[in-house]
Parts: C-alpha cells; sequence; structure tokens
C-alpha cells in the first residue's frame, strides 16, 4: 500500500472511532445524568462496545504513528539525497571552473562557452588567468568544452512529497485491525 493510501485510509479510520467513541461516551453518561432506566445489561454493553472501540482506536493510532514515522524517515532520506546530489554537482563544477582557468593561465584556448562560464562563476578568476595568459609566450594549447558531455534534464521531476507518497509500506487494512483487535478481547 503507498504511503499516502496508507495515511488517509487510517486517519479515516481514526476519525470514524473517535467519533464512535465520543457517542458512546455520551450514551453512557446521558443516562448517568438522567438516570433513565436503562438497564445494566445496556450499560454493560455500551461499556463492553466502548472498550473494544477503545482498543482499536488505540491499535489504529500505533499503526498510524508508524506509518507516519516511517513517512519521515523516507522525507528525511530522500531531502539527502537531492541535497548530496546538488553539492556534487556544485563541487563538479568547481573542479571544472578550476581547470578551465588553469587552461586560460597556462595560455590555452578554451572555447568560448567555457570562458563565458568561469567568468560568470567568478570574474575575479577569469580576470587572473587572463593576465596570467598574457605573461606566457609561445605556442597555445587549444582545448575542447569541460561541458559538453552534460546534458539537461529531460522530462519532468517529482517533488519530495511526491516520492514519499508514493513509497510502499507494509500495513494491514483498518478494517484488519479493528477486526483483529475487537477477536483479541475478552467476551466476559
Amino acid at each position: 500500500m503507498k504511503i499516502q493510501d496508507a495515511q488517509k485510509a487510517y486517519s479515516a479510520q481514526l476519525n470514524s472511532l473517535w467519533d464512535k467513541k465520543q457517542a458512546l461516551t455520551k450514551l453512557l453518561k446521558d443516562d448517568e445524568t438522567n438516570h433513565s432506566g436503562m438497564q445494566n445489561f445496556d450499560r454493560f454493553e455500551i461499556s463492553r462496545e466502548l472498550s473494544i472501540v477503545d482498543a482499536q482506536y488505540e491499535e489504529t493510532k500505533g499503526i498510524m504513528e508508524k506509518i507516519i514515522s516511517a513517512k519521515t524517515a523516507i522525507y528525511n532520506a530522500e531531502v539527502t539525497r537531492q541535497q548530496s546530489e546538488v553539492m556534487a554537482k556544485a563541487a563538479d563544477d568547481a573542479v571544472k571552473m578550476m581547470e578551465i582557468y588553469r587552461r586560460i593561465a597556462s595560455g590555452g584556448e578554451v572555447p568560448h562557452g567555457d570562458e563565458q562560464r568561469l567568468m560568470e562563476y567568478s570574474n575575479e578568476l577569469y580576470m587572473a588567468a587572463k593576465a596570467a595568459a598574457i605573461l606566457k609566450q609561445g605556442e597555445r594549447e587549444k582545448y575542447d568544452s569541460l561541458f559538453e558531455d552534460e546534458e539537461p534534464q529531460k522530462g519532468e521531476t517529482k517533488s519530495v512529497d511526491e516520492i514519499v507518497g508514493e513509497a510502499e509500506i507494509a500495513v494491514p487494512t483498518p478494517e484488519k485491525v479493528a477486526s483483529a483487535v475487537a477477536t483479541e478481547l475478552p467476551t466476559e
């Protein structure tokens, strides 16, 4: 089951169980205040039903907390992965800029696009490379672009929330939890 589906199902189940708990509690309180003459047997049945609903609510709440915990863990892992990708790209770009600087400073001829990128990255670094290149005499080596192998991203990328929501989680359906809890309680 997808996390977003599990969260919706368990949230709906929690709301339903909460409403049942409130209704049963109200029935018991109304009987106490009104002395409506409800038989002890009926109060016993209502109390028993309230115990079952309360146990189902607590079990469902526990599973919902596990779902939220799993969702948070997946979210944090995905954000960390994306941040590390951005940092790796930034480090790779810095290395490429330093290589372009070295090539220009050594008197080499680099493609205009690479020169432009260095200027945008750091105008001071670009000017220092050009100044060093002026001091170099001799034959100029010609270099290929460092950015030719980079392709722009194609297609759309998913947001972290979409990735987390579509992650799979192994939880029983809320109905199975409710029936399991009901059968575990004593019937005395």
